[in-house]
């Protein structure tokens, strides 16, 4: 069962402001320019997602990198979907499980049905959790705005766990979209990527105002199958 999106934002929002908006600062205690930067994508953009990813809820959504945990709640209740989320910055994470906490309350107040919803601190990359469910994801959102190449570097070996068609959502692109597989690259991560680029505009992300854009990488392992079919490979 899902809730209707305006709905679900409602009762996002209310949750915030109960439990986040309060001590907000909190938040700003990052380290510029690293890994570990701060930032929210807002509910137009998630709803977006959920359309462009076709997600539901026979859907299992995880989001690597969940902050605050706003995503994984909405997409849980407008899609009624699992949703999973792992942060390895203290503050975020602890405003995540208690915002998970009182939107369970908020819901149950309602009387509202949502999807089933789990958030814990760690890092994903070193996480036997995220390692035992990836393999299971449909749709996997990477906030990578900030990351650094050799994190990017990391997240595309663990991709090589995922399931064909599962769709990838981040900020930055982890492939070309003229990516072209050859004899020296027929073995990278890369080659089981295809992505397509989509704009976002105001008010979508809480680091900019001026919009920009997000890629959707799709698990699609025939072009590396053909490329080795056509070369002898296999």
């Amino acid at each position: 069962s899902n809730i209707p999106s305006d709905l679900a934002i409602h009762v996002i929002e209310q949750t915030y402001n109960r439990i986040v908006a309060p001590t907000v600062d909190m938040l700003r205690q990052y380290k510029a320019f690293s890994n570990n930067v701060y930032g929210e994508i807002l509910p137009t953009l998630v709803s977006e997602f959920i359309g462009r990813t076709g997600i539901t809820h026979e859907t299992m959504f995880v989001d690597l990198g969940c902050g605050i945990g706003n995503v994984v709640l909405q997409v849980a209740a407008q899609t009624g979907c699992r949703a999973y989320g792992i942060e390895i910055m203290k503050v975020p994470a602890r405003f995540a499980k208690r915002q998970a906490q009182e939107f369970e309350q908020r819901t149950q107040l309602y009387q509202l049905d949502h999807g089933s919803v789990q958030i814990w601190r760690g890092d994903f990359c070193e996480s036997s959790d995220v390692h035992r469910l990836l393999p299971q994801a449909d749709v996997v959102l990477v906030n990578n705005y900030a990351f650094d190449s050799a994190l990017n570097q990391n997240l595309l070996h663990m991709f090589l766990d995922l399931k064909e068609g599962t769709q990838i959502i981040s900020l930055k692109p982890f492939v070309t979209p003229d990516h072209k597989i050859n004899a020296r690259n027929f073995h990278a991560p890369e080659s089981i990527l295809t992505v397509r680029r989509y704009p976002y505009w105001s008010q979508c992300v809480s680091w900019t105002d001026s919009g920009g854009e997000y890629f959707v990488q799709t698990i699609d392992r025939t072009r590396m199958k053909d490329f080795l079919a056509k070369h002898g490979y296999a």
